[in-house]
């Protein structure tokens, strides 16, 4: 890995992973990496037992980050270790990007919505929540769990909340509301998906319904209309670039539109295990002290992405309708026992004021 800025460099050069600039970049020649542009103030040189170049890249990351820490705490030089925006794997033809791959906590309403910018004005509880969670799609693990956590925390627990030992009580309870809000807004994101991807080779009733829908609400609802009525046949993909998950995700909301109660419990009940372990995977770092924790990856991995879909109906909610968390998670709750039922609530308008 390259460095643009190597603070107290003196106590990088005695090391023996240790390159100068004129090394690095003979380095890099030597395994035939294009060198146009390069410029490092220096770097180091380390050897990885990995599978791929992908995954000896990964390491390197988790050691720059480690020097990037340390460094913050210079007295001078706050600025701390720089490094170049990529990493070089021998054998490898390419530079590997530094950032790594997002671990997909999307909140798309603030682009969707306009709110990217909409910062001015007194700081709300939505944007502690964002700030805590920034962490969890490229942050180091241990900060990105906590700051998961703390954000959903923040939003969806209450002082009135029962206190005890079991796991249902205390703080866990914001897991709880947490996956029955994703829970309920899954089959909207999924039958939006499909009608995306609803492409026959010659144009159909619906393709031409889904074409003249103005929102995702009326897509959504058509969707699940045609699959209802003919099940997965009724949605062809043939001209869809290929995508193997299309035709599962539709027999996944044949089955969930033809008995909607006992499928979003199910699938609640998977999102609450994913959050509680997330929540476990928080204690054990902040009050066990246990970084290394075997399950840390492996939480983080999967309740990213459902931390990101929870927050993304709980922004919206809060500008859309100005409805607080707590609200919101009440709404899914109560839409979970009464889908399907003589409300007639459909499993498009789970979210949806009644």
């Amino acid at each position: 890995m390259a460095l643009e800025k190597v603070p107290r460099r003196d106590l990088a050069e005695p090391l023996e992973h240790w390159y100068d600039k004129g090394k690095v970049v003979a380095w890099l020649r030597e395994h035939s990496h294009d060198t146009a542009g390069v410029r490092p103030g220096g770097g180091f040189v380390y050897r990885f037992d990995a599978l791929d170049a992908f995954s000896a890249a990964e390491q390197a990351r988790q050691m720059l980050e480690r020097m990037s820490a340390r460094s913050q705490f210079l007295r001078k030089d706050r600025g701390g270790v720089e490094p170049l925006p990529h990493i070089w794997v021998a054998n490898h033809p390419r530079p590997i990007p530094l950032d790594p791959p997002a671990r997909g906590a999307d909140v798309l309403t603030l682009v969707n919505e306009g709110h990217l910018y909409q910062v001015a004005g007194a700081r709300s509880r939505i944007d502690d929540a964002l700030e805590l969670a920034a962490a969890v799609n490229r942050g180091p693990m241990s900060p990105a769990v906590a700051g998961a956590w703390a954000a959903v925390e923040s939003l969806l627990t209450h002082p009135d909340d029962p206190q005890g030992e079991k796991e249902r009580s205390g703080k866990a309870v914001a897991a709880d509301r947490m996956a029955a809000i994703i829970a309920c807004s899954w089959p909207r994101a999924e039958l939006t998906a499909l009608a995306h991807r609803h492409k026959p080779r010659a144009q159909d009733d619906l393709g031409r319904g889904i074409a003249a829908c103005s929102t995702n609400q009326e897509r959504a609802r058509l969707v699940a209309g045609a699959l209802h009525a003919g099940g997965v046949t009724a949605l062809d993909f043939t001209r869809a670039s290929t995508k193997y998950s299309d035709r599962p995700a539709a027999q996944r909301m044949a089955d969930l539109i033809q008995d909607p109660r006992p499928v979003l419990g199910d699938v609640a009940g998977a999102f609450r295990i994913a959050l509680r372990r997330l929540y476990r995977t928080r204690n054990i770092i902040l009050h066990g002290g246990a970084t290394q924790g075997i399950a840390l990856e492996a939480s983080l991995r999967t309740a990213a992405p459902l931390v990101g879909a929870g927050l993304d109906r709980i922004v919206h909610a809060s500008y859309a309708e100005g409805l607080v968390p707590l609200d919101l998670a009440a709404r899914a709750e109560v839409a979970l026992r009464l889908v399907n039922g003589e409300t007639g609530l459909s499993v498009v308008d789970l979210l949806e004021p009644v």
